[in-house]
């Protein structure tokens, strides 16, 4: 059985990725772990929230801070994971996030990353970085990145 390893946030960008994952696992029989990373100085206790599918996304409450909000980005990827019959489980975890995709990824014995990219300008790629590109040099599977523009992506 392979395994998928979605990384998420809370953005357009993430609905995207959520459905292409949708699309991957189905073709590929597997299962999903979706991952949202967040700053390890705003992570509550414990460095891991493992998460299980199928609840619903009403009851949440509000996103109060980055990890409610991580968890939420979590808990809507996996209801739309589980509404098309995927397999999956969710985390939140505390860390730089390209090394966390990647470690998480090792972790979970992943077949393919998959994730999407956010168009930063040059500047913003100078100054922060590129996290897709930082998980294409470290990952020891195949990664798979969603570079399709949101403007031309219809939201449900």
């Amino acid at each position: 059985m392979s395994t998928l390893l979605v990384a998420v946030d809370n953005s357009l960008i993430a609905r995207k990725v959520t459905q292409l994952a949708s699309e991957q696992a189905l073709a590929q029989n597997a299962d999903v772990v979706v991952l949202c990373c967040v700053d390890a100085s705003y992570a509550g206790p414990g460095s891991t929230l493992i998460i299980e599918a199928g609840e619903d996304p009403g009851d949440f409450g509000a996103a109060l801070d980055e990890q409610n909000t991580a968890e939420a980005a979590v808990r809507m990827a996996l209801s739309v994971l589980h509404a098309h019959g995927v397999r999956a489980t969710g985390r939140v975890v505390a860390g730089e996030s390209a090394q966390t995709i990647v470690a998480q990824a090792n972790e979970v014995n992943a077949t393919m990353i998959v994730m999407g990219r956010r168009h930063l300008s040059s500047f913003n790629r100078l100054l922060k970085g590129s996290v897709s590109a930082a998980v294409i040099e470290r990952a020891s599977c195949p990664v798979l990145v969603d570079v399709r523009d949101v403007k031309q992506v219809k939201t449900a």
